[in-house]
């Protein structure tokens, strides 16, 4: 999110989704992930921005498609799976 600045988000309707990527407990890459449409804001004025960019930290990452319009707030999980090829590694 750091990537992109205030005018180009200026005025612009986004929508919110949160992504769960579901982690392996083994190699920390995804086994899957989980995508849930939150909610559409307008960036109207620079305070929205900015409690935009706060709220950003509570996550894991954060990313924004300028071009579909939509941030995508990414979270970690480790539901306790494991890929099939870390079993064999262990």
């Amino acid at each position: 999110m750091s990537t992109v600045d205030y005018e180009e988000m200026k005025d612009k309707m986004f929508t919110l989704i949160r992504v769960v990527e579901k982690l392996c407990e083994v190699c920390d890459k995804p086994l899957r992930s989980e995508e849930k449409t939150l909610k559409t804001i307008k960036l109207s004025d620079y305070n929205s921005y900015a409690n935009l960019m706060t709220r950003q930290r509570a996550h894991d990452r954060v990313e924004v498609d300028l071009e579909e319009n939509k941030i995508y707030l990414y979270r970690h999980d480790y539901p306790g799976d494991i890929h099939p090829g870390c079993i064999e590694k262990l």
